[in-house]
């Protein structure tokens, strides 16, 4: 297990929690650095490349903007991998809290919108609810009720506990 519900997120950076798979959860937090982005992208590219179909949930709760450079080049990375998210991503739910960074998500899915179901929201448990509601439609009902049940316990606590 990488990152149980508990767990406290670096700084600054990005962790990934697989012990529900194929529900990915990443938790972004800070500001990273060029050098995070860049394992960021390294890793989800190794999850894609397993070509297994699977659920992201991203937890943005602690996360800060990506400055112009770091957004570009994460922009870059999902046209140049776009096939292959399309191929093993089932669907997304994004837990945004940050006014910004919904109107930033919202502007780049209106120019490029997003080829696979998503979903955003202000708080984990109704992203889990969603991811495991994706999960379920998929027939991984053994792993929904994981997931519904591993957060249960953590529905009611606040943002980033």
């Amino acid at each position: 297990m990488v990152s149980p519900p508990s767990a406290k997120h670096p700084a600054s950076g990005f962790t990934f929690d697989d012990s529900l798979w194929p529900l990915l959860i990443i938790h972004f937090s800070g500001n990273p650095s060029r050098a995070e982005l860049e394992t960021y992208l390294a890793k989800r590219l190794e999850y894609m490349q397993r070509n297994e179909p699977h659920v992201l949930l991203y937890d943005t709760r602690n996360a800060r903007m990506l400055n112009n450079e770091l957004s570009q080049r994460h922009v870059a990375w999902m046209k140049e991998h776009d096939a292959l998210r399309r191929q093993t991503v089932m669907a997304s739910v994004v837990v945004i809290t940050s006014p910004v960074i919904r109107l930033t998500a919202s502007a780049i899915l209106h120019f490029w919108p997003a080829k696979t179901p998503y979903h955003f929201c202000s708080n984990l448990p109704e992203a889990v609810r969603w991811a495991a509601d994706w999960l379920q439609k998929a027939g991984h009902h053994a792993q929904a009720n994981l997931v519904r049940q591993r957060y249960a316990s953590h529905a009611s606590r606040p943002p980033g506990s």
